[in-house]
């Protein structure tokens, strides 16, 4: 796991940002019982909430995503 903080910061100090896929690529067993159990289905789109399209605009994503950094360097600083 120190590996991982280091990964991190070094992405930081790159000013790069963690990024992740829309959909699993890889199946961990700790997320299978939802696939098994047919909750989650590939390909299937929900509805986005009201919400979730305000987050997803441009400047209130970059100011969202300053104040996540800002933290996660002082939770490990």
């Amino acid at each position: 796991m120190g590996q991982v903080r280091q990964l991190d910061k070094r992405m930081n100090d790159a000013d790069l940002l963690r990024l992740m896929v829309s959909d699993p690529l890889v199946m961990n067993i700790s997320n299978t019982l939802g696939y098994l159990r047919g909750e989650l289905q590939a390909g299937e789109k929900k509805s986005v909430s009201f919400s979730r399209r305000v987050l997803e605009i441009g400047f209130i994503k970059k100011i969202l995503l300053a104040v996540y950094n800002k933290i996660f360097s002082w939770y490990y600083s």
